[in-house]
């Protein structure tokens, strides 16, 4: 699927173009959001050179990852880590320095081993005579202990662009999670003013351009780590995180993606491993000694929870067939319906009968196969068949009807949608059932039974990507829909081995769905698949449109029990040794930071029981040793004085066109030259001279009549001097 994308200016800026020699550049001068709010919010002179503030993730028993990045200019640092067992960082257990440079972006990532089991711990770095903020983290229960009670944050689909990350201010201000879990999403790919963007919002990204280069993703990397929600919820839980294709590129495979033109963009191989090289820099996940970027996991959390971290997306997916990804990207990338919604659906009367027709004669051809025929056989519906479905349909609309009223109406209204579902005929085709190979990989697949059938904890929880229960009526290829023979493979091992208690976790799709994934006619998994935090759903249709969806699919669905498709947030999944229980929290406002939450739903599964069930109430946390409040900043700091500038990236590299450096001035005003020499140190040109005040910058540079080479670019504010070697290609 395309995904619509519109060349907006979302980073409002200040251009003053100046030549030299042959070689064009234009500065950019950099306000972070529509309204122009200040940079200092943002980028908190308080936290250097710790800006992007401390992490953690992949609790073990013994064992967590933290993490942080040192913002120097420097060629590397040595960082001093120390992780005590109380806040004020007195009672201190382990403790060790490292090196980080270039090579690393900066990045600081310690494995901390020989800890106490299900045990809360805090941690912080130095680096440069300076201290980083304090964060803290949580161990996993022994493995052979059964602990009374587990609980975890569970989120996905984090689109800088569509709005405020305020789910994870929530999730922060939470002392009753054990830890976060990310079900990938972490970044988009795009291009700023693509994807997600819009002006009300105006939030737009770094880097400019759609990601491509290692650079690029370090740089989207850094962008996102600086938002202060983000910031936060890292420093206060340990995250336990999978990546989907947008850390990549839109519906990612093994082989490629469907937002990878190899013509334009270079090698999908390369692009792929510049973006695994910047995840494992960035990201608080632990090092595979097996194979480099492999990310699929097991989290032992003792004799109550084995998590099972899968990677759908790239590890041994083979190739989606190429058409829409889900009903939900393809109504968001719409321009036409998009504009009919905001100018015809927003200003009608849903309570008026005639008003619902008139929308749903051209909403429903979306959907459904219509045909000029007038024989009540032929493929898809008939003018007089279709006339039936939206009567029908208005009816429950404008009345009110739930979904489990059974009647001729509504046994008739199902029948016509199976038979006018414009996707069934495409997507079981023998065509297409051959392009289905796999969505693990044969490796991944055996480990995966392996991991079922050797577990010995109450409850096998999967973490998971795309949804696994069949969405009948809506295209969903990206899914497992779209490996059903796979999935079949899969759901028989379970059954025919006996496995009871496997609850699948599930992102993607920006979404809420509960639900039973049934074989044979029984079930034998049960999912919970989140909302996202920003990425758009059906939420710009309004309450109408995604009703219309929401009563669709049950209707076409009886084994989804649940579905929200114009909501935000996340959920808790509470794991006890009886029951597993999801408890909802939706964000009314991404549009500005908020706090605030609502409980909107509460799902579970009783113990050797695969059936979901509605709570009316959320689940309860069994007490938990209240810790310390930790600030997310520090006070200012009088002795030691601020960077007064700093290079943030450079990039891309290797430039084709033409390259960008990015840093930041910290003082009122500061001389800056920037020049670029070749590799024997002769000055090819200045390319900038000039005096600048605070803020952010972007220095683009053309490259394109530059011949093809290994480089220098060297850059002087006033006494600091650094370099950073670049290839032009």
């Amino acid at each position: 699927m395309k995904l619509f994308s519109q060349k907006l200016m979302v980073l409002f800026f200040i251009t003053q173009c100046f030549y030299a020699q042959d070689i064009e550049t234009r500065l950019t001068k950099i306000d972070r959001t529509a309204n122009h709010k200040a940079i200092d919010d943002y980028f908190d002179a308080n936290l250097a050179p710790f800006y992007h503030g401390v992490a953690s993730g992949d609790p073990l028993e013994d064992a967590v990852i933290i993490w942080t990045r040192v913002t120097t200019n420097d060629i590397s640092v040595p960082v001093r880590w120390t992780i005590a067992t109380d806040a004020k960082m007195t009672q201190i257990v382990k403790q060790g320095q490292t090196i980080t440079n270039q090579d690393k972006d900066y990045t600081v990532k310690i494995d901390v081993k020989d800890l106490d089991a299900f045990t809360t711990y805090y941690y912080q770095f130095e680096a440069l005579g300076i201290q980083s903020i304090i964060g803290k983290t949580r161990t996993a229960p022994a493995k052979e202990d059964l602990v009374n009670n587990l609980r975890f944050a569970v989120v996905s689909c984090s689109n800088y662009q569509n709005g405020y990350f305020n789910a994870y201010n929530q999730i922060a201000s939470r002392s009753d999670i054990d830890a976060v879990i990310h079900l990938g999403d972490y970044i988009y790919e795009y291009e700023s003013g693509g994807y997600g963007y819009s002006d009300e919002i105006g939030r737009g990204h770094l880097p400019e351009n759609e990601i491509i280069t290692l650079d690029d993703y370090r740089v989207r990397y850094s962008y996102y780590r600086l938002d202060p929600m983000l910031r936060n919820v890292h420093q206060q839980h340990p995250f336990i995180n999978i990546w989907d294709d947008h850390e990549f590129a839109n519906d990612a495979n093994k082989y490629g993606a469907q937002n990878h033109s190899p013509e334009t963009e270079g090698s999908w191989e390369v692009r792929k491993n510049n973006a695994h090289k910047a995840y494992f820099e960035w990201m608080p996940v632990r090092a595979n000694t097996i194979e480099q970027y492999r990310l699929y996991r097991t989290i032992s959390y003792g004799k109550l929870m084995d998590l099972i971290m899968l990677d759908t997306r790239i590890e041994g997916r083979d190739t989606q067939v190429n058409s829409s990804k889900n009903l939900i990207s393809a109504a968001a990338s719409n321009t036409e319906f998009k504009q009919y919604t905001k100018n015809v659906i927003a200003k009608k009367d849903l309570t008026n009968k005639e008003d619902v027709k008139e929308i749903l004669t051209t909403v429903l051809p979306m959907i459904l196969t219509i045909s000029n025929d007038s024989k009540k056989n032929q493929a898809g519906l008939s003018k007089e068949e279709f006339k039936i479905v939206v009567d029908s349909f208005t009816d429950f609309i404008a009345e009110k009807k739930t979904i489990g009223i059974e009647s001729k109406q509504h046994t008739e209204l199902e029948a016509l949608l199976r038979k006018g579902v414009v996707y069934d005929e495409q997507f079981n085709s023998k065509e297409n059932k051959a392009t289905y190979k796999s969505i693990l990989g044969s490796e991944q697949f055996n480990w995966l039974t392996d991991q079922l059938s050797i577990s010995t904890a109450k409850w096998r929880i999967i973490g998971n990507q795309v949804m696994v229960m069949p969405w009948n009526g809506v295209p969903s290829n990206d899914a497992w829909d779209g490996y059903a023979e796979e999935r079949d493979r899969l759901l028989n091992y379970i059954k025919t081995n006996s496995i009871h208690n496997v609850v699948v976790l599930t992102g993607d799709i920006h979404s809420t769905f509960a639900g039973e994934i049934r074989y044979k006619g029984e079930c034998e998994m049960c999912e919970f698949v989140v909302p996202s935090i920003t990425s758009q759903n059906l939420d710009f249709l309004g309450g109408f449109a995604s009703g219309v969806v929401e009563f669709y699919t049950k209707l076409l669905n009886k084994h989804i029990k649940d579905v929200d498709m114009d909501n935000h947030g996340y959920f808790v999944l509470d794991v006890t040794e009886n029951k597993v229980q999801a408890d909802w929290f939706d964000i009314d406002d991404l549009s500005k930071p908020v706090i605030g939450e609502k409980r909107s739903r509460s799902w579970y599964v009783n113990s050797n029981d695969c059936k979901i069930r509605e709570a009316s109430n959320a689940a309860v946390a069994t007490t938990r040793s209240v810790h310390e409040e930790l600030s997310n900043t520090k006070e200012p700091m009088i002795k030691t004085p601020k960077e007064d500038f700093i290079v943030i990236g450079v990039y891309p590299n290797p430039m084709e066109n033409e390259g960008n450096i990015h840093y930041l001035i910290n003082k009122p005003t500061t001389k800056l030259l920037i020049s670029l020499y070749d590799i024997n140190g002769k000055l090819i040109q200045q390319l900038q001279n000039q005096q600048v005040v605070k803020g952010i910058y972007n220095l683009t540079f053309d490259v394109s009549h530059v011949k093809k080479g290994n480089y220098m670019v060297v850059i002087e504010a006033g006494k600091i001097k650094t370099s950073r070697k670049v290839i032009i290609r």
